[in-house]
């Protein structure tokens, strides 16, 4: 039997997402039940020993609450779960931290040429530019998170782009489709499903058949 996890590091994130679960549709605030912490790293250590022996497909760091990037210790964590799996996956907005960091991590991680063998990256951003994604991702540095992902897959990162499509953004498919071409990623468009930015009925036939003629 195969083990799959998904730990939440952190519940701090910079972005203010209206239809996320941490965020006030009406304020754009967290919302006040909810506690900012992050993650113990012995904790996590203690959690993954008790998992010796298992065979773990993969380890998840996503979180319904943050952006895992938030963490101070990220790296540490990301040390600790190759320890215990060969595939380890983050979530992540990409505005957080520096091209550099992205560049190192790629190196060190993804020698193997096996994209289920190494650190997998899954970038949500929702636009060809910074106006566009931030109609979505408020608060997140969109410059920098296209820096930080090129510096990914530049380097031999392994993941995709997560593309979510809204009724603001749905023109910009052949756009974002170039740009992943030009940094040599997969990029993956999906249909948001909540009712903040939901696309119409009429504008869901024309990002269809941009998808038709990028896909």
């Amino acid at each position: 039997m195969k083990y799959r996890f998904d730990f939440a590091l952190t519940t701090y994130c910079q972005a203010k997402c209206r239809s996320c679960a941490r965020t006030n549709e009406v304020t754009g605030d967290k919302e006040d039940w909810l506690e900012l912490k992050h993650m113990d790293l012995g904790i996590f250590q203690k959690r993954l020993e008790s998992m010796q022996g298992k065979d773990i497909d993969y380890i998840l760091f996503c979180g319904e609450f943050g952006d895992p990037m938030m963490h101070p210790q990220v790296t540490d964590f990301i040390q600790e779960s190759f320890n215990y799996t060969k595939n380890v996956q983050i979530n992540t907005n990409g505005g957080l931290r520096q091209p550099e960091w992205y560049k190192e991590q790629a190196i060190k991680w993804n020698t193997n040429k096996n994209p289920r063998e190494g650190l997998e990256i899954f970038w949500g951003i929702d636009g060809a530019d910074h106006d566009t994604n931030n109609l979505y991702r408020e608060g997140v540095d969109t410059d920098r998170a296209y820096a930080n992902m090129r510096a990914w897959f530049k380097n031999g990162g392994h993941g995709k782009w997560a593309y979510l499509i809204f009724d603001w953004n749905w023109m910009q498919i052949p756009e974002a489709t170039e740009i992943a071409k030009d940094i040599g990623c997969e990029i993956e468009f999906k249909f948001n499903n909540r009712n903040h930015g939901l696309i119409t009925e009429e504008n869901k036939k024309y990002a269809v058949e941009f998808l038709r003629e990028v896909i």
